[in-house]
């Protein structure tokens, strides 16, 4: 059992040693709008908004910072 788990917790590192900050980030924020998408769908009162994609968002937080 414990040889296992620890087949499992080095295979994770490995795989997210891997991954880019870039698609950490566009993995979260996808994340995040399905969480909200299915909340809102979940509520059936309010009109669920438009799903934003990562890119759109972030060329949106890029102007953002640019104006600050």
């Amino acid at each position: 059992m414990r040889n296992s788990l620890k087949c499992v917790l080095y295979a994770l590192v490995l795989s997210a040693a891997g991954c880019s900050a870039a698609s950490l980030q566009r993995t979260g924020y996808e994340t995040l709008q399905n969480i909200e998408q299915q909340r809102c769908q979940k509520d059936l009162s309010a009109e669920c908004a438009p799903r934003e994609s990562f890119d759109s968002y972030r060329r949106e937080r890029r102007e953002l910072q640019q104006t600050d």
